[in-house]
């Protein structure tokens, strides 16, 4: 009995000295850290270990999208027979086109616009060397892809140079300032994504509302003709006024030329034109409903500059008022399958693209209609 009160006893202690031992240890670790806390930098290194841990996984989310889209670039271009897949999706993936000197603005919009076009036109040739044979549908599909690489490759290299130069400077406003924009980022790049899907399956896009309306006009005019590169044109009668319709041509995934196409169209007619009605989809305010309709004045587009100053010139050059009319959406809305409510847009559209031209213009006047936006899966 005594031996078992000597253990028991024995016990106790060693679990007190246990229990010391760790409050100890506790203390010394909480005093260690005040003492780290309170070193100079100390707090800045620790603030920039997890503002770029933070900054890393967006990284890591962007690299995943840039490899997916890559991937399946490249089994797009095996399907139709490319040989060079990888070689020509990296080359894709590097493409550039440097902006013209903008100190000097004489002309600088022929010379965008020749930049722009010498741009598509060498990724038309690259994927056309490697596919001959390739119908223009699949051709612009590829090209679509070829853009969402391009995006998406240029997003993830310039933060991950950022990420890398913040840390090699420990500079924690460069990280705090880079963090703040990343999970804008990487939501946009989900959103391209996402649209590599849609264009590849050759369904519509929230941004193809315009080329939507324009097309319910077109389905019933027999005889068409292309006003400019990728565009096409056809001319109806609308209560007594001259309706000349444009859009991009369908159903490949192509927003065209309309500028140049309305320029033209205007010059050939001398300039004898009552009215430009453009629509077009544009970025919804947070907060605002999907599917909205807005009436404005002036060219709905959304364009790098040339194709949007080519109709605002020729409506100057002939005093031709321009109409807009806008269904409002978001980002990922217009670049992914057209939600229900823009689909249900368009006919409301077209009902106030008719109204309009009855309230603005005489029997006997020439209008011209202007369906801005991406064809994709839209027919004319």
């Amino acid at each position: 009995m005594r031996s078992m009160l000597d253990l028991l006893a024995y016990a106790q202690s060693s679990s007190s000295q246990i229990n010391a031992t760790y409050t100890i240890i506790g203390y010394f670790v909480f005093f260690l850290i005040i003492i780290l806390l309170s070193l100079p930098g100390f707090q800045q290194k620790m603030y920039i270990y997890f503002v770029a841990r933070d900054i890393e996984n967006g990284l890591l989310k962007l690299e995943n999208f840039s490899k997916n889209a890559k991937k399946k670039t490249v089994e797009l271009l095996k399907k139709n027979g490319a040989v060079n897949a990888d070689e020509l999706t990296e080359k894709f993936a590097e493409w550039f086109t440097i902006d013209p000197v903008n100190v000097e603005p004489t002309d600088i919009i022929s010379r965008m616009r020749l930049l722009i076009r010498t741009s598509e036109d060498k990724i038309k040739q690259l994927i056309m060397l490697s596919l001959p044979n390739l119908d223009p549908v699949t051709r612009s599909k590829i090209e679509v892809s070829a853009e969402i690489v391009n995006a998406l490759n240029m997003i993830y290299k310039v933060i991950r140079h950022y990420l890398i130069l913040g840390k090699k400077l420990q500079s924690y406003f460069i990280l705090v300032q880079l963090q703040s924009i990343v999970p804008m980022l990487v939501k946009m790049a989900e959103a391209y994504e996402k649209a590599q899907d849609v264009f590849l399956k050759g369904i519509p896009v929230g941004d193809s509302l315009g080329p939507l309306v324009a097309s319910r006009f077109l389905v019933n005019i027999s005889e068409k003709w292309s006003p400019s590169r990728e565009m096409i044109a056809g001319e109806t009668e609308f209560e007594g006024r001259r309706l000349i319709v444009l859009k991009a041509e369908g159903p490949m995934a192509t927003v065209g030329t309309p500028g140049e196409a309305v320029e033209n169209v205007v010059n050939k007619l001398g300039g004898k034109v009552s009215r430009i009605i453009t629509v077009d989809a544009a970025a919804k305010l947070e907060g605002e409903q999907t599917g909205s309709i807005a009436e404005g004045t002036g060219v709905a587009m959304g364009d790098p500059g040339p194709e949007k100053i080519a109709i605002e010139r020729v409506a100057v050059k002939y005093n031709i008022p321009i109409d807009a009319l806008i269904v409002k959406m978001s980002m990922e809305e217009a670049i992914t399958e057209m939600p229900k409510e823009v689909y249900e847009a368009a006919d409301k559209v077209v009902e106030m693209v008719k109204q309009l031209i009855r309230q603005r213009t005489q029997p006997g006047d020439t209008v011209i209609l202007v369906g801005v936006g991406n064809t994709v899966g839209v027919a004319q």
